[in-house]
């Protein structure tokens, strides 16, 4: 893309969480010596980090995956602040240090500066999700190009680009959370949890759903094609007060709290070719 484009484009997209007003609650600060202060675990995710690609790829993934992993590790969310992937990870440059790997680019696998980003934003999409934090902007891949592979679940991954594409999460509770965020390369993961310095207030389960599956309409070389699909993601909320209340009430009059749809997204995936990137 020229640089003018690129350019445009970051400016526009700025322009616009500036009218939501995102930027004024981003969150920045990281508390590195304050993670006692948050002794209450709300939930985790471990994503495998994808053995694939030529050696230089591999290393480049994990270079990439540790100096984002840098700027978001004990990222402290108090109530109402923005979590930005984007605001936080920065520009994924030469100059900022990040390395070629690989993108999804108009439905392919290719090569581009800070790729395998996505793998920590996916990680880190599933923790906000199961938390019940609330979600403001997430995109899903393009394709689905690692096939019986992947390392996320269908309807539950993130994808980046700087300027396009953010993961922008507030946490709408009354509680300051931390996020924590590792690349543990020699176990093949990255994992990462957020804290509170109270308990989380509600239960919260996920579902996806594949609704439709795409297939290729090539003909040619079929078994390197990989479907497309449609998943549809719902998550369900309740209080976790109101549950307690009504587990002492007696068996005549207990009514389980009813669970609140607080979130849906429809994912497409479109069809692809295998790649060993």
């Amino acid at each position: 893309m020229k640089e003018w484009k690129r350019s445009l484009r970051i400016s526009l997209k700025y322009a616009r969480s500036l009218l939501r007003g995102y930027p004024f609650f981003y969150a920045w600060q990281q508390t590195p010596h304050q993670s006692y202060l948050y002794p209450h675990l709300w939930c985790d995710s471990v994503t495998a980090i994808p053995d694939r690609g030529s050696p230089e790829i591999r290393e480049n993934r994990v270079i990439n995956l540790q100096l984002a992993a840098s700027k978001i590790h004990q990222l402290q969310l108090n109530p109402g602040q923005i979590f930005s992937f984007c605001n936080c990870v920065g520009d994924p440059t030469l100059s900022n240090g990040f390395k070629a790997g690989p993108v999804f680019v108009r439905g392919q696998v290719q090569t581009g500066v800070g790729g395998g980003l996505c793998l920590i934003a996916t990680n880190l999409f599933h923790t906000f999700l199961v938390s019940g934090c609330q979600i403001l902007e997430r995109h899903c891949h393009s394709i689905d190009a690692y096939g019986s592979d992947r390392f996320y679940q269908l309807g539950q991954d993130a994808s980046i680009s700087y300027g396009y594409k953010d993961l922008i999460v507030r946490n709408h509770s009354d509680v300051a959370l931390q996020l924590r965020l590792q690349v543990l390369p020699e176990k093949g993961q990255v994992v990462s949890s957020l804290w509170g310095q109270s308990p989380c207030p509600w239960q919260v389960k996920v579902d996806s759903v594949v609704l439709q599956e795409l297939l290729s309409p090539s003909t040619t070389n079929s078994t390197s094609n990989i479907s497309g699909w449609i998943v549809e993601t719902q998550r369900s909320v309740r209080d976790r007060a109101d549950n307690s209340r009504a587990r002492t009430r007696s068996k005549d009059m207990a009514q389980e709290p009813s669970w609140q749809l607080d979130y849906r997204a429809v994912s497409v995936y479109k069809p692809c070719t295998d790649s060993s990137l």
